[in-house]
């Protein structure tokens, strides 16, 4: 199986003016076994570090649960629930199959209840029981899946239930996978579920063990969260994330055939990035950004500054090789708008870009006209 190391920078960036380009790097290649694709991302760039099939659509079980989750949290975000709140249990939150906490239909469940049981025991029918809570009925919540994953680019996945049941148009791919786990990483209303190994949800002879599918929890440093799959056609699946120093991961893999399996792969991924990669943040030489000329402006001169700064990953130990370059126009011809471009700065790497953003103006200058200048003269004769 091909493998590359590319760099990719989500679409939204583009917006800040940053863009990356792809590194050249003898780092130690993650070891993917039998997996069908894998990817590990940086998260608050986009940036792609490994990746291996990473587009191609597949099944992905339960993996599915973290669209679920991210619109509960969302949910919750907005007032919309709480964790307080009491869920009844349909039919067919009753009807789930597979891992489930045996809701029986009528049975009431706080929400944070049935949170930590999807969370922790990738619980069908808590899952199902939410979705119904929030959204009326499991169809209705789909919808609400699909049109958020298209809002966040994930545009080779569909969803067919909430829970992750296999179906031919249910699927989704590593790199997708990436995208929603940066984003699901954004909110910490789950990390003491995502991180306990053990627990319960309610007490005596009906009480259910909540043991955490994710292998990695207390195992792996700067771990946040993580979601297992599986089933007979997704094979076994894992997404998870992980902080170190200023840097958060997302690692994903899809379809490995052991496991335990999918939890050395998505360590090695994760390993690999940590010891291979390291955030550059671009500095200003305020120096370069001398003030412009205006001609026929009510000022002289412009002020300009670097319009956004965003962070970038770039190989271990390479940033001290990082060159910048700074272009500037030669002046204006007023009027001159707030936030006109001016110029661009660069910082290149090897030759390849891995930050780029324009040189702005930071305020407007009128166009000096007679009656302009004839007011400045009154307002100077009026001041003395």
């Amino acid at each position: 199986m091909k493998k590359t190391i590319t760099a990719i920078i989500l679409t939204a960036a583009a917006v800040f003016g940053m863009t990356t380009a792809s590194y050249a790097q003898e780092n130690e290649t993650p070891v993917t076994g039998s997996a069908k694709a894998a990817v590990v991302m940086e998260c608050s760039t986009g940036q792609v570090l490994y990746e291996s099939n990473a587009h191609q659509k597949l099944p992905m079980a339960s993996v599915t649960k973290l669209m679920s989750l991210l619109l509960f949290a969302e949910d919750m975000a907005a007032g919309k629930l709480g964790f307080e709140d009491t869920v009844t249990c349909t039919a067919h939150a009753n009807s789930m199959d597979g891992s489930v906490i045996w809701l029986e239909t009528g049975e009431q469940l706080t929400a944070g209840e049935l949170l930590k049981s999807v969370v922790m025991a990738s619980a069908n029918d808590a899952c199902v029981a939410l979705a119904e809570h929030v959204a009326g009925t499991e169809e209705a919540f789909v919808k609400r899946m699909n049109t958020r994953a298209k809002e966040l680019g994930m545009n080779e996945t569909n969803y067919v239930n909430c829970v992750g049941f296999d179906n031919e148009q249910h699927y989704t791919t590593a790199y997708d996978t990436a995208l929603l786990c940066a984003q699901i990483s954004k909110f910490d209303c789950y990390d003491e579920f995502f991180t306990t190994r053990l627990d319960y949800v309610r007490e005596g002879e009906r009480a259910a063990q909540l043991l955490n599918t994710n292998k990695l929890v207390g195992h792996y440093d700067g771990l946040i969260g993580g979601k297992t799959g599986t089933t007979d056609a997704a094979g076994c699946c894992f997404a998870v994330w992980a902080k170190r120093s200023d840097m958060l991961l997302a690692a994903v893999e899809l379809g490995c055939e052991q496991g335990d399996e999918r939890f050395d792969i998505c360590e090695s991924l994760l390993d690999s990035a940590f010891a291979g990669y390291e955030m550059f943040s671009p500095s200003v030489d305020s120096s370069k950004l001398t003030p412009l000329p205006v001609e026929n402006g009510i000022e002289k001169q412009v002020d300009v500054r670097v319009k956004k700064l965003v962070n970038s990953v770039v190989p271990r130990g390479s940033a001290q090789n990082i060159e910048y370059g700074y272009t500037l126009c030669e002046g204006f011809t007023a009027p001159v708008s707030c936030g006109q471009t001016a110029g661009r700065m660069t910082a290149t790497l090897n030759g390849e870009e891995v930050f780029s953003s324009e040189i702005v103006t930071v305020r407007s200058v009128e166009e000096l006209t007679f009656w302009k200048s004839l007011m400045m003269i009154l307002s100077e004769i009026f001041h003395l």
